[in-house]
């Protein structure tokens, strides 16, 4: 299948200090033996990549090395033409063509396996020594549909499929055994739902041997950031894969030196001596050192030391529940239309265009997530939807003759969506409503996407929007149960689990609140009289509707004691 414009779309060439320090890891882990070195990056853009190993191969075997590379863009093969002809290495074969067009690079197969009715291209066969990848990375809604269920289809990939995954699944295919995989990719797929299918790949195909997380280090100029994994082609090895991880340091009122001053981010992360704080040219920034812990079910990937294994051990011992034990935990809804259905300015609309007020609903966003208490929402949503014999319906617009006329106004666009005609939906619904009925719940909402906890607790029905997410006690749980989740989710104790179990950080230290982290914080016994103060102190809190420090305090005290756990200080 052709990629050429899809690739376009999501390529973000390597810069020269990053693909440095990739091409390092490689090369020190190469097994060299006497023939000639095989490497190949399947996307090679302007050849930084290429170049980098090539020098960081001592001159001995450099002589030895044969490059190759796959390009799609003309003028980008040029370039790494000229670059590579300065490498210094014994040939270097570059070729305009898109990698995963090669006919049979989606066939796991060895050469010695093939029979003579195997009708293969000849460069489908080569297995290379080492690959060193910084795959396009574009996602299913930029692939479009039919291209990445054939890209699945083609490459055996579940779920959620992006463009890297296949890349990596065919790099797979074309190493040798023992080879070595360099590949520079977005640090999402460690920990999102998303990254399952690549993370299993990454586990079962090959020996892990690194994983470092760049973090907010903004080695990239885009908005990426980035980590790289080396792993060989190797499926049986007990051996503990590497894991650091760099991020820029935000101390959030405490105050620690850095211990070491490097002038680059990479020149610290490269002696292994090193750890904690460290300043460089970019700021200060904060470097940990572990291992992988990666799970047989292919959850998120994680770093482990001896200490978080000890603190984690510790709240197990303590842990009753998981949130998901006890709420239900969504994403708020999302409309695909909001400039219809979301407005703050309804009343300066014509009579006739004023959706009646029983549509109009409060809408709590990101803006009004405060912790603890919501502020007053200042936008309502159109809501389309009803309940009617238990079942979610679409409202009947001849019940509503105002709502008819605004969305028949805007009928053109909504009509657009496609998607929501294809599932068998009026043009006019909500994409994803969610159900009518639990608005009215007491619930607690919070941001995706925060620097710290803010979770509140909201009981007068406002429907969430899809920037947040929102919980709802599941059935037969007293409502007590609602305050011990609020604190727990606010409480600094959260934010350092969140930090050692799961630790999706994007820029600025801002981390994501999502489903599939929420549902598995912690909660201790709800009838120990620990838990039993917190709900009481959690129940004035929300209460008062103001900020109250010193209740704020003695709650996130008494979060970490229910866990058998004392506060931590300090960076």
């Amino acid at each position: 299948m052709k990629v050429d414009r899809i690739k376009a779309n999501g390529v973000h060439y390597t810069p020269l200090e990053l693909a440095t320090f990739l091409a390092e890891a490689v090369a020190e882990r190469l097994s060299a033996g006497t023939n000639a070195i095989d490497v190949l990056d399947p996307a090679c853009g302007g050849g930084a990549l290429l170049f980098a190993f090539s020098q960081a191969l001592p001159p001995r075997l450099r002589k030895r090395v044969i490059l190759s590379g796959y390009e799609t863009d003309g003028d980008a093969l040029r370039q790494a033409t000229g670059l590579l002809a300065k490498a210094g290495v014994a040939d270097v074969v570059l070729e305009q063509r898109d990698f995963l067009s090669i006919e049979g690079i989606d066939v796991g197969r060895r050469p010695e396996q093939l029979s003579l009715f195997d009708d293969f291209d000849s460069a489908a066969l080569r297995r290379f020594d080492a690959v060193i990848a910084n795959p396009p990375y574009v996602r299913t809604q930029v692939l479009g549909a039919a291209a990445a269920q054939e890209l699945a289809r083609r490459f055996g990939l579940t779920g959620r499929v992006d463009l890297y995954h296949a890349f990596t699944k065919a790099i797979a295919n074309v190493l040798k055994p023992g080879g070595i995989l360099g590949l520079l990719t977005s640090n999402r797929f460690l920990t999102v739902k998303s990254g399952e299918s690549l993370r299993h790949l990454l586990r079962t195909e090959f020996h892990l041997e690194a994983v470092y997380d760049l973090g907010d280090t903004k080695l990239f100029a885009a908005a990426v950031l980035p980590a790289i994994v080396v792993a060989r082609k190797q499926r049986t090895c007990d051996a503990p894969c590497e894991f650091d991880r760099i991020y820029e340091y935000r101390p959030n009122g405490e105050s620690a030196a850095p211990a070491h001053r490097y002038p680059a981010v990479l020149d610290a992360f490269r002696d292994r001596s090193v750890k904690g704080l460290v300043q460089t040219d970019a700021g200060t920034f904060k470097i940990e050192r572990g291992v992988l812990a990666a799970t047989d079910n292919d959850e998120a990937w994680s770093l482990s030391t001896a200490d978080y294994q000890e603190w984690l051990k510790r709240l197990e011992a303590r842990r009753k529940h998981s949130f998901d034990d006890v709420a239900n935990i969504r994403v708020g809804i999302k409309t695909t239309a909001d400039e219809v259905f979301i407005r703050d300015d309804w009343e300066s609309l014509p009579s006739k265009f004023q959706p009646e007020a029983a549509l109009l609903r409060p809408l709590l966003t990101h803006i009004e997530t405060e912790r603890w208490v919501p502020a007053v929402p200042k936008r309502s949503v159109l809501y389309t939807h009803a309940v009617e014999n238990g079942r979610r319906v679409a409202i009947g617009l001849k019940d509503y003759p105002r709502a008819r006329a605004y969305l028949e106004s805007h009928k053109e666009r909504l009509s657009r969506r496609g998607y929501v005609v294809e599932a068998g939906r009026q043009w006019y619904e909500i994409w994803v409503p969610q159900n009518p009925a639990d608005w009215r719940s007491p619930k607690i909402v919070s941001p995706d996407i925060a620097e710290e906890p803010r979770f509140c607790f909201d009981p007068s029905g406002a429907i969430v929007n899809g920037d947040c997410y929102w919980m709802t006690l599941r059935p037969g749980f007293e409502p007590d149960w609602l305050l011990l989740l609020l604190a727990v989710a606010n409480s600094s104790f959260v934010t350092r689990y969140y930090d050692i179990a799961f630790h999706n950080k994007l820029y600025a230290g801002r981390r994501r609140f999502m489903t599939q982290y929420i549902k598995k914080f912690p909660l201790p016994d709800i009838d120990c009289p620990i838990a039993r103060r917190i709900i009481q102190l959690v129940g004035e809190r929300v209460a008062r509707k103001v900020p109250d420090h010193v209740r704020e305090t003695e709650i996130d005290r008494l979060v970490w004691e229910s866990f058998g756990l004392v506060k931590e200080t300090g960076g």
